[in-house]
C-alpha cells in the first residue's frame, strides 16, 4: 500500500520562473445562459500544460476557492466557476443532476477553448462532480485533488449501520442529521436548494457512487479534515454531536484505508483543520497538495507525451515543460535516461529533443554531448554527431569522466562511419 496518512504541510517545491497574470472574472454566454468564471494564466499557458479546475461544494459560489485560487495562480493556470443557478451564473430550468452538471462544464471548456490536460480539485460535494467528469474524460485528466470528499459511508443506510455498530442509535441520529442538513442547505436561493436536494436525495437513496466510479488511474490526493465544529448542530441531535462527528471522521478514515489499498495512485493527507472548512482554514495546505499532484512523476508525463505526440509537438512540449516544471525534477541524469528509453522504442526524434534540451541546460557536461551525438547517429546524421563526440572527449578528459573511454569509442566509431561514407 502506497499510502500512509500524511501530517502537516506537504513538501514545498522550488518555484518555476513562470509568472502568471492577474486573475480575471468574466461572464461567459453559453446556449442562452451565462456562467461566471474566474481564471488566471490562460494567456501564458504553454502547450499541453495542465490547468487546474476548481469545483466548489454544494450550493457554493466560486468565492469559496479564493484563498486557494490565488496561491495556485502563482504556479499554474487555474479556473473556478459558478455552476448554473449558483453565485452569479444564471439558473437552469431543469433540476440538476451529476450528468447535467458535467455537461455544463464540458460546454464551458469548449466555449472558452480550454484544452486538456486537466487537474481537477473538488470540495465536499464537488468531488462527486470531478469524478463524474474524469470518468467521462479519462484521457484528459492528469490528476485529482479531493478536499473532504463525500464518501460511500455517508449514504444514510451505511452511516446508520456504522453508528449502531459503535453503540449509538444510528437510525435516530442519521434521521436528525439529515433533517439538520435539509434545513440548513435548502433554506436559501432556488439554485442552492435544487442542488442541495439532489445531494441529500443521493444520500437518502443510498446512491452515492464515489468508490464505484471508473476514474482514470492518475496521481490523486485526498485531504481529510480531522477536527469538527459541532456548534451549528448543538441541540439538533439527541446524542452528543461531538461523538457523532468523531465517528463520522473515523468512518471516512477507515473507508480511505481500504480504498487506497486497492488504488495505490492515491495518497491521503489528514489535516488538522476542521472537516468541511478546509478551504477557509488551510488554503496553503490545499494549494501545496495541488502542486504535489501537478508535479507528480514528470518522467511518466514525458514518456506518455512521446508516445502520443508527433515529433514536432513533442519538441514544443519538452521546451515548454522546462519553462514551468521545477528544474529539480528534471535532472540531467533523468532526461538522459528517458532519451535512451525512447530510442529503444524507435522514438529517435523524440529522444533527440530530450538530448538537445539537456545540452542547452548543461553545456559543461561531456555526457550530454555524447548522448546528443548518439541520437544524431541513430537518425543517420553522422556528420553532425562527430563534432559532438569530439566535444565530449575534450570535456571528459580533465577531470577524467567515468565514461571517458566510451566517449572515445563513440568518436572513433563516428569518424570511421564518416570515412566509409555512411
Amino acid at each position: 500500500m502506497k499510502k500512509a496518512y500524511l501530517l502537516g504541510f506537504l513538501p514545498v517545491f522550488l518555484l518555476s520562473t513562470q509568472v502568471f497574470a492577474q486573475s480575471k472574472t468574466e461572464i461567459i454566454p453559453i446556449d442562452g445562459k451565462e456562467i461566471r468564471i474566474k481564471t488566471s494564466g490562460l494567456e501564458q499557458r504553454k502547450a499541453h500544460q495542465p490547468i487546474v479546475i476548481l469545483e466548489a461544494g454544494s450550493g457554493e459560489s466560486l468565492e469559496i476557492w479564493n484563498r486557494v485560487f490565488d496561491q495556485i495562480a502563482d504556479f499554474s493556470p487555474v479556473l473556478s466557476y459558478d455552476r448554473l443557478g449558483l453565485g452569479k451564473s444564471t439558473a437552469s430550468k431543469e433540476n440538476p443532476t451529476l450528468e447535467t452538471r458535467v455537461k455544463a462544464l464540458e460546454a464551458l471548456l469548449a466555449e472558452t477553448k480550454i484544452q486538456p490536460p486537466y487537474i481537477l480539485a473538488g470540495n465536499t460535494w464537488g468531488n462527486l462532480l470531478i469524478r463524474e467528469f474524469a470518468e467521462n474524460h479519462p484521457s484528459e485528466v492528469e490528476g485529482m485533488i479531493y478536499v473532504d470528499p463525500i464518501l460511500d459511508i455517508e449514504n444514510t443506510t451505511q452511516l446508520s449501520a456504522y453508528l449502531s455498530e459503535n453503540g449509538l442509535d444510528g437510525e435516530q441520529l442519521v434521521s436528525e442529521y439529515m433533517d439538520f442538513q435539509n434545513l440548513s442547505m435548502t433554506n436559501r436561493s432556488k439554485g442552492n436548494t435544487q442542488e442541495a436536494e439532489l445531494f441529500l436525495t443521493i444520500l437518502e437513496e443510498n446512491k452515492l457512487i464515489w468508490s464505484s466510479q471508473a476514474v482514470p488511474e492518475v496521481s490523486s490526493l485526498v485531504i481529510l479534515g480531522s477536527r469538527f465544529n459541532a456548534f451549528p448542530m448543538m441541540g439538533s441531535l439527541s446524542e452528543n454531536s461531538g461523538e457523532f462527528f468523531n465517528l463520522l471522521i473515523e468512518s471516512k478514515k477507515k473507508f480511505l484505508d481500504e480504498y487506497t489499498t486497492l488504488h495505490p495512485e492515491y495518497s491521503v493527507l489528514l489535516s488538522s483543520g476542521s472537516m468541511n472548512s478546509l478551504l477557509l482554514q488551510e488554503p496553503t495546505q490545499i494549494a501545496q497538495s495541488v502542486r504535489q499532484v501537478l508535479y507528480a512523476d514528470p518522467n511518466k508525463k514525458i514518456m506518455n507525451a512521446a508516445h502520443k505526440l508527433s515529433p514536432e509537438e513533442f519538441d514544443t512540449f519538452i521546451s515548454d515543460l522546462f519553462s514551468y516544471m521545477p528544474g529539480s525534477l528534471l535532472t540531467e541524469e533523468n532526461i538522459n535516461m528517458l532519451g535512451y528509453s525512447l530510442m529503444r522504442f524507435d522514438k529517435y526524434k523524440q529522444a533527440l529533443s530530450l538530448f538537445q534540451q539537456n545540452l542547452e541546460n548543461h553545456p559543461d557536461s561531456p555526457n550530454v554531448y555524447d548522448s546528443m551525438g548518439e541520437g544524431l547517429v541513430a537518425l543517420g546524421r553522422v556528420e553532425e554527431a562527430v563534432p559532438l563526440f569530439k566535444k565530449a572527449v575534450e570535456l571528459g578528459a580533465e577531470p577524467r569522466h567515468r565514461d571517458f573511454e566510451l566517449f572515445k569509442k563513440n568518436l572513433i566509431k563516428g569518424e570511421a562511419m564518416l570515412a566509409d561514407g555512411k
